[in-house]
């Protein structure tokens, strides 16, 4: 009978590099600057929410209702709110003087590692677990359970 099984093993060939159309970094940041982004209030909750030109509504956005509970958010009432009720942001007046690089929108400052960072709600009243007293073990349940 013939030895259906391979002799050893074959390696599979290496693949080669394929040279793609992939735009440099300095192209990437170019196509960021074409984004205009303009921050509004959303009227329902009073949050600040960054809102490109082109967005005719408010994007979806969370809603936490106590900050001792960041883990209990809710979608805010003002999700899907045509972006004309929202309310000019305090302290934009001129959007050339504030206008900052895109980078600077998306990344954090150069000492803050978001991984070191301690939860917001840590350490303010109701942080730490509320003591109380042990339930009274009435008689009768204990010398039912020592006869059991």
């Amino acid at each position: 009978m013939l030895n259906t099984k391979r002799a050893g093993r074959i390696e599979p060939e290496p693949l080669e590099a394929v040279e793609g159309d992939y735009a440099d970094d300095d192209e990437y940041l170019g196509y960021a600057e074409g984004f205009e982004i303009h921050h509004a209030t959303c009227p329902d909750c009073g949050q600040s929410i960054a809102l490109v030109a082109d967005e005719e509504f408010l994007p979806q956005h969370a809603l936490c209702l106590t900050p001792w509970n960041p883990f209990g958010l809710t979608v805010c009432a003002g999700t899907g709110r045509p972006a004309s009720d929202a309310l000019p942001t305090l302290g934009f007046a001129s959007d050339e003087a504030q206008e900052l690089e895109p980078v600077v929108h998306l990344a954090l400052p150069q000492g803050l590692d978001w991984r070191t960072q301690p939860f917001s709600h840590v350490g303010g009243p109701g942080s730490r677990p509320v003591r109380t007293p042990a339930p009274a073990v009435l008689p009768q349940m204990r010398q039912h359970a020592q006869a059991a």
